[in-house]
């Protein structure tokens, strides 16, 4: 399967409308009706039951000027079991021109027993962009008995400013070479949440604010010691929000907990309605 998805935005009536569209199957997009911002609501959909060997998945996104869009997927995309040395790819490209707002938010990516998976983000952001990517990653069906018996996660991502890399993360899991599991890795957990957030006008100190602010937000919720998690200040216009935890439930509600701080005003109970 060679699946490809590609849209554009633009501004129409004040409002962010579809500019350009493509699909393949199993691939589909769902638009949202507007409320009462002008933000386009997207879900990418997928009539698949997963990822399987030689499964490659493009996705290609481009925001215009001025415009704001909201991404989210339909369901955990899963990456099923291969024979060895088989492979399934997903291949991400954003760009953000100038004034544009993105919040792309996938479902939780899970990891079969025997499955190898590479995926590389890029995002390019022009000036007064404000971007919210966020991504959990479960180490196989973990009641199922597969808790780190895939063969391999390899996931790159480059967000650029102006074509100046502002952040790259760099995962690189294969449990049966390298132990996955230990302090420094995932420390004895089983799941991850990545979430950034930037905004490409703000000066430093005002994202060290935010990290500040989140930080106390969320200890005041999640302090109980089943999640593992911190916040910095990863750049001077990147914040960053790690956790780990046993499961994707915990994640998902501290990541829906951070989207809603972080952007309460365009944050709608439409757009979070995958955590539920």
């Amino acid at each position: 399967m060679h699946a490809k998805l590609t849209l554009s935005t633009q501004i129409r009536a004040g409002k962010t409308t579809l500019k350009n569209s493509f699909v393949s199957p199993p691939l589909k997009l769902l638009t949202l009706p507007h409320q009462t911002d002008a933000m386009l609501r997207a879900v990418q959909m997928s009539s698949s039951p997963g990822l399987l060997a030689g499964d490659l998945v493009e996705t290609d996104i481009r925001v215009s000027a001025g415009s704001a869009l909201s991404l989210y997927t339909q369901a955990y995309t899963r990456v099923l079991s291969m024979r060895a040395g088989d492979k399934a790819e997903q291949r991400t490209a954003i760009v953000q021109e100038t004034g544009s707002r993105l919040c792309y938010l996938p479902h939780p990516l899970v990891l079969h027993e025997g499955s190898s998976l590479f995926q590389t983000t890029g995002i390019d952001l022009a000036g007064d962009c404000e971007l919210l990517y966020g991504e959990i990653i479960a180490a196989g069906r973990v009641l199922r008995g597969e808790k780190f018996a895939f063969e391999r996660l390899s996931s790159h991502l480059d967000i650029r400013h102006n074509g100046r890399e502002i952040v790259t993360d760099n995962i690189q899991w294969q449990p049966r070479k390298y132990a996955v599991e230990t302090i420094g890795q995932m420390e004895g957990y089983t799941h991850q949440l990545n979430l950034f957030y930037v905004h490409t006008a703000k000066m430093p100190p005002e994202i060290r604010e935010q990290a500040d602010n989140l930080y106390h937000t969320l200890d005041a919720a999640f302090s109980d010691g089943r999640i593992l998690w911190g916040v910095t200040q990863a750049n001077d216009c990147v914040l960053c929000l790690r956790a780990l935890s046993g499961n994707a439930q915990d994640l998902q509600t501290l990541l829906q907990s951070a989207v809603t701080h972080l952007q309460a005003d365009q944050i709608t109970p439409q757009t979070t309605a995958f955590f539920r």
